[in-house]
């Protein structure tokens, strides 16, 4: 059986569906309460019933009301290095929006719009489609100003305007930073509240954590009348006035994301400390983000003992800019398209394999641990990683650690026998480059089928993650090798 919506976490278990980037609109549903008004009326002469949301004449009424972080919403397999800012707006022929701002000093960053099911969407103009988002190194510095991305220098003069519009040609996202803000072929029933759209800025390791990042401005206009947004509270998850559309679509994604968990929860074709590719249907999720992909393995943690991953390493601008790991080594841009480097970032983590999928956090802010490592943060010996899992209590020691070139993550401390799950994720991956990356795997006829360990191994040759599980005597005395063989 296939999932019934998106989610490549939870096909682990109950093979339904929450999506990795549900992150967000959970993260709104913890920070807001469901609104009073919402009804439901039928819609459209005869089509499904669908939600009316009575929203305040001011929608949006502060920009980026909603931060999410796994310190802030620790839930639906959060990237442990990424931040993510939602504003939501109504998706009107009347509307424009205008978004003006600094490049952030940082990995990657991008701006998507989604529609009223919480999905990206391609409209096709003239002939050309026109896709809902644009990536950094995509986006046209403003007069006097240059990308980082193109430059590959941060700094002064850095700045950028995006523009979401009713209609939106090839050329005017080319030329002129455009987005389309209605999906030509919205859902007959939609997810959410309808007739309001999402736009999400997203970061990647931004040079000294996100709260070193300038927040753009949003200019809503109708007619000739424009309003720049005051700048919603930091941290955001609180509720704001006006934010009846808001509250609806948490309600609606809370919905979402209680159904796609509900059942009796089941056991995947994969075996235990196999990596595999989730399928596409649970890779669509809320709000996707359309540059990653994703491999899954899952694992159960044992008192006593490690599980160790090793695999070839994509080239990835980890070590670019100066300083410290983060500030800004690693949390750097660099010029894109980039013919040295096979992806533009990869990470490991280890989640709880049960809702809400929360990414292994051990102690208290500001001080937690999570279980992941990204790419500027991890050891490589001759190009291949070995990352290892374990109880903080059964961590190998630092000395054997450096003699296997390998580093360190945890499982959790407070549920140490609990299923988990670990994601590999790769960014922007170059084919021409890495022909190998799983994200040019051929997809199974069905969109619901998921993508065997097997036939992964087969397509990444050395790139593919082997995993192995043993005592952590012997990993400290025969590293990774010995862990596979006596495992």
């Amino acid at each position: 059986m296939g999932c019934s919506h998106s989610s490549l976490i939870s096909i682990c278990r109950s093979r339904r569906a929450i999506g990795t980037a549900g992150a967000v609109a959970a993260a709104m549903v913890l920070g807001m309460s469901s609104p009073s008004s919402a009804a439901r009326t039928s819609a459209h002469g005869g089509r499904a019933s669908r939600p009316v949301v009575q929203v305040a004449p001011v929608l949006p009424d502060c920009a980026w009301p909603v931060e999410t972080t796994p310190t802030t919403s620790n839930i639906a397999a959060p990237d442990p290095f990424a931040t993510y800012w939602t504003t939501p707006f109504l998706a009107s022929p009347l509307d424009s929006i205008t978004i003006t701002g600094s490049y952030p000093t940082s990995r990657f960053m991008s701006f998507a719009v989604y529609n009223d099911s919480f999905q990206l969407f391609t409209n096709t103009v003239a002939g050309k489609s026109v896709p809902s988002d644009l990536s950094d190194y995509q986006i046209t510095a403003s007069q006097g100003s240059r990308n980082p991305w193109h430059s590959g220098q941060v700094g002064r003069h850095v700045a950028f305007t995006v523009r979401l519009q009713p209609t939106v040609t090839a050329a005017q996202q080319h030329s002129g930073n455009a987005i389309p803000m209605i999906d030509q072929n919205p859902p007959v029933s939609p997810a959410g509240p309808p007739g309001v759209g999402y736009v999400i800025f997203r970061t990647y390791v931004p040079a000294g954590g996100n709260t070193r990042v300038q927040l753009p401005a949003i200019t809503v206009t109708r007619g000739q009348q424009s309003t720049t947004l005051p700048p919603c509270p930091r941290p955001a998850l609180s509720p704001h006035s006006n934010h009846a559309a808001s509250a609806a679509m948490l309600a609606a994604a809370k919905r979402l994301l209680t159904a796609g968990t509900a059942g009796t929860a089941g056991t995947t074709d994969a075996p235990e400390l196999q990596y595999f590719g989730p399928s596409a249907a649970a890779q669509g999720g809320l709000f996707p983000n359309p540059v990653n992909a994703y491999l899954l393995m899952e694992f159960t943690p044992k008192q006593g003992y490690v599980v160790v991953t090793h695999g070839k390493a994509p080239t990835s601008p980890a070590q670019a800019g100066r300083g410290a790991p983060g500030d800004s080594i690693g949390a750097y841009p660099v010029p894109w398209i980039n013919p040295k480097f096979q992806v533009r970032y990869w990470s490991i983590a280890n989640y709880l394999n049960a809702q809400p999928y929360p990414v292994v956090e051990n102690g208290q802010s500001p001080n937690e641990v999570f279980g992941g490592t990204a790419d500027y943060l991890t050891t490589l010996r001759d190009g291949y990683y070995t990352v290892v899992s374990s109880l903080p209590a059964d961590k190998p020691s630092l000395e054997s650690l450096r003699v296997n070139g390998a580093t360190w993550i945890p499982t959790s401390a407070a549920q140490p026998t609990a299923p988990e799950f670990q994601l590999l994720r790769n960014m922007l991956s170059q084919q021409r480059l890495y022909p190998e990356g799983f994200t040019f795997i051929p997809p199974p006829d069905s969109p619901s089928d998921n993508i065997p360990a097997a036939t992964v191994e087969q397509h990444m040759g050395a790139y593919y993650p082997q995993t192995a599980q043993c005592a952590v005597q012997i990993f400290e005395a025969f590293g990774w090798t010995g862990c596979r063989l006596f495992g």
